[in-house]
């Protein structure tokens, strides 16, 4: 067959042994990790609640500044707190335009 010295048959066996040990090592960890997938994908993540949101959490969003941050505090004091993000509208300085802006930024819980 063939004609191997014996250094070639040590690092042909060794090859061999790793690739044993990585499979090992692979399976064991598939089936024995702690880590386990997120069952459902949370819509929110990333986004602020406009009914917990304080005025510097407020004024991170791009298209509010501390003006448009205060009217949303104090829209949110006076109606106590918001039910839909819809009512961002009723702020002054939010535009339909800014609206569509801003609405992705937002939940209401």
């Amino acid at each position: 067959m063939l004609s191997l010295t014996p250094q070639e048959r040590q690092v042909i066996l060794f090859l061999l042994a790793i690739a044993l040990f990585g499979a090992g090592t692979n399976f064991f960890l598939k089936t024995h990790t702690q880590i386990k997938l997120i069952p459902a994908f949370n819509e929110n993540l990333g986004k602020l609640d406009l009914n917990q949101a304080d005025k510097a959490a407020l004024m991170s969003v791009s298209g509010i500044g501390e003006k448009i941050a205060i009217r949303i505090l104090d829209y949110r004091q006076n109606q106590a707190g918001f039910q839909d993000i819809g009512e961002l509208k009723n702020i002054e300085g939010i535009t339909e335009h800014r609206y569509e802006k801003l609405k992705d930024a937002f939940f209401v819980q």
